[in-house]
């Protein structure tokens, strides 16, 4: 079974709408994933507004999701708009350098690269 990392804007400017907006954006890669049948970690849903919730700066949580990455997941996929985050950032350039796969669709819909690759054998 292969697990596609979901990476993209968490905090942006910091207001909650922004990040509201940002996890819902990222939801629905989520289920588009789940549709498929496609496995995933998204870091958006697993930690959602624990900055209300919780007293761990958001260092803690960027250091949380990427060792989640570095340890159980096969491939990132990049949401539009990942350049704007410096976490994702590190995760795609991560991703590179250690020879994962790394996916950039334009849209929930825009999945066909990543379920061919998900369902190959290798």
């Amino acid at each position: 079974m292969k697990i596609i990392f979901i990476a993209a804007p968490y905090f942006g400017d910091g207001q909650r709408d922004t990040i509201e907006q940002n996890i819902r954006t990222a939801e629905r890669y989520q289920i588009a994933l789940a549709n498929v049948g496609i496995p995933f970690f998204c870091p958006h849903n697993h930690t959602e507004h624990f900055e209300e919730k919780a007293k761990a700066p958001e260092e803690f949580y960027r250091s949380m999701d990427f060792e989640i990455l570095k340890r159980a997941c096969d491939a990132v996929l990049a949401i539009p708009g990942w350049e704007q985050s410096a976490g994702a950032q590190k995760e795609v350039d991560w991703a590179r350098k250690n020879n994962i796969p790394v996916f950039f669709p334009t849209s929930p819909d825009d999945l066909n690269e990543i379920v061919t690759w998900a369902r190959s054998k290798s």
